[in-house]
């Protein structure tokens, strides 16, 4: 009963961490392209980059957490620009 219990709390964290994944991977490919672009005209203001850090280490550790460290390797994931 009691790993029953366990096993249905880590498959709801682990459901809620993939979702949470996939917002960041949608707010970071927007992100990204704005700051791929502000850096070939040669001026990324501060506010897009402390944005784009935020998200993207925030998306580092939604993927490092003990629910979800393994999705890394079933699931595609797309690696983006480091800050």
């Amino acid at each position: 009963m009691y790993t029953m219990i366990m096993g249905l709390f880590y498959g709801m964290f682990a459901m809620l961490s993939y979702n949470s994944i996939q917002l960041k991977i949608e707010k970071l490919e927007v992100l990204e392209e704005q700051y791929i672009k502000k850096e070939a005209d040669g001026e990324v203001p501060y506010s897009i980059k402390q944005q784009y850090a935020k998200e993207y280490h925030e998306y580092d550790r939604l993927q490092n957490r003990l629910q979800s460290f393994w999705m890394k390797w079933v699931f595609y994931f797309p690696e983006f620009k480091k800050p």
